[in-house]
């Protein structure tokens, strides 16, 4: 019966990673959505100030600005461009600051719930990975 499982358990897992990253393909098109059509991710990035002001280190900003597709962007600096960028706006929106999906109430929706929901769940799967695979020597691919 543990063997069975420890199996259940590993699919359940691995399809919550799974999720984690088609979830990453939304942020990345709601992102996208951003760029105006015809205008080249490089081109329409602010300043180098502007991304430290986004929390992006030294190396985060030389890889958005080796490439231009933000196919390249893992989802720390998607989130974080979304956050300090894109919506600019909202800044100060208390959601941002939340790292529970439990203190997010489900009947709150909105662009900014979904995108901090997603982060954190995006987080809370890396810790468990990386738990996991430091306990058989493994990389978490998170």
């Amino acid at each position: 019966m543990a063997a069975s499982s420890e199996g259940k358990n590993e699919r359940n897992f691995l399809e919550l990673h799974r999720l984690v990253l088609d979830s990453t393909r939304i942020l990345r098109a709601k992102f996208d959505s951003f760029v105006p059509s015809g205008t080249t991710l490089q081109a329409w990035l602010p300043s180098d100030k502007d991304l430290k002001k986004a929390k992006l280190t030294e190396k985060q900003i030389g890889y958005i600005k080796q490439h231009n597709k933000s196919e390249m962007f893992d989802i720390s600096v998607l989130t974080s461009l979304l956050r300090n960028i894109c919506y600019k706006a909202d800044l100060k929106h208390p959601l941002w600051d939340e790292n529970d999906n439990n203190k997010i109430a489900s009947s709150l929706t909105g662009e900014i719930a979904d995108i901090v929901r997603i982060r954190n769940l995006r987080n809370e799967v890396c810790m468990i990975c990386k738990h996991l695979m430091s306990d058989i020597h493994c990389r978490c691919t998170c």
